[in-house]
């Protein structure tokens, strides 16, 4: 029966003449290519690099070489060479003192096997985190030391968010969806906004963000708030702001105004002979901070005439002033020459 399996040499890339040195590089160069954790939601992916693997161990080592080069897969497909190849995968015995059998369950439930590898050079320049591992000297099978080994950090997700006014002040719950660029995979995190937050604040959910190449670890999802225009209320550190219109009779005599706050409405007395720009206080009716401590709402006087007097009012309003010899300017700090 004809063999259907691929030439070893054509997996690689390479001649029947090729030296050890390519056949690594070459190796080296396609398990990159096909490694199961670069392809995640490529299914071929993994049938490829079991493909180069078993080129790799059989064109790297010199006696299987040559049994392959004289008879093809049947001299290197006996019960006995599977045997021994299973033994020293299981027992991840290093055949040249180079680097060790690592195999890897993948997400779809199979076992990839990455044969006889130098993981510091497949895994060099990943990222600064690193990792231990056990390694062969080459002086001794049963000799070992313990290496560093790079080791991919998982990148932060960056997220913006548009919260509206109150969202902000009083703090919410949000339930967020992420997907992966072909939607293989999502997940949707909870992720709870604090009180008080600002235009441009950042929220870090820790070890939400993007794994690593080799999944033993995420990078951070980072929430940027914006957060909306309110039609009425706006914001000065923990203390809520709001303009309060009043007529000139109500400022003049005073009286008592129902107006909102973030926690429903008050009713606010004005003190008689208020003047615009004077600012009351609500206490407590404002933004809570970091420290659990709220601020407050200042109302903002504002005295507004009405749109149009009849002469009768504006000769009224002249005489009240000349009777009380009223002038609104006179605290300002700026004076004309030759002017009193």
């Amino acid at each position: 029966m004809a063999d259907k399996k691929r030439d070893f040499y054509d997996i690689l890339g390479l001649s029947k003449s090729a030296v050890p040195d390519q056949i690594k590089s070459a190796y080296r160069k396609l398990a990159r290519k096909f490694h199961p954790d670069v392809n995640r939601n490529d299914k071929s992916a993994e049938s490829k690099f079991k493909e180069v693997q078993e080129a790799y161990d059989v064109l790297s080592d010199s006696k299987k070489r040559q049994a392959y080069d004289q008879f093809g897969h049947a001299g290197v497909s006996s019960a006995a060479a599977a045997e021994a190849a299973a033994a020293a995968a299981s027992a991840g015995a290093p055949r040249d003192g180079s680097g060790f059998r690592y195999s890897r369950r993948t997400p779809g439930g199979a076992t990839v096997d990455f044969g006889d590898v130098d993981i510091e050079d497949l895994f060099a320049s990943m990222g600064p985190r690193r990792r231990k591992t056990r390694r062969s000297t080459g002086a001794s099978p049963f000799a070992a030391e313990t290496t560093d080994v790079p080791e991919t950090a998982g990148t932060d997700i960056v997220h913006q968010v548009t919260l509206s006014f109150e969202q902000a002040a009083r703090g919410i719950t949000l339930d967020l969806r992420f997907d992966t660029a072909n939607r293989a995979f999502s997940e949707t995190i909870s992720v709870k906004i604090p009180p008080g937050v600002d235009e441009g604040s950042k929220v870090r959910v820790r070890g939400k963000g993007q794994p690593s190449m080799m999944g033993s670890s995420r990078g951070d999802l980072v929430i940027t708030t914006h957060v909306a225009a309110h039609p009425y209320f706006t914001r000065s550190g923990q203390d809520v702001m709001l303009e309060l219109p009043l007529s000139a009779s109500e400022a003049a005599a005073g009286t008592t105004v129902r107006v909102p706050t973030l926690d429903g409405p008050v009713e606010l007395r004005i003190p008689p002979g208020i003047n615009s720009g004077k600012k009351l206080r609500i206490k407590e009716r404002g933004i809570s901070g970091r420290d659990g401590k709220k601020g407050d709402q200042l109302c903002r006087v504002l005295v507004v005439l009405p749109d149009s007097l009849t002469d009768s009012e504006k000769a009224a309003l002249a005489e009240m002033d000349q009777a009380h010899h009223f002038d609104a300017r006179h605290a300002v700090p700026w004076k004309f020459p030759g002017v009193s």
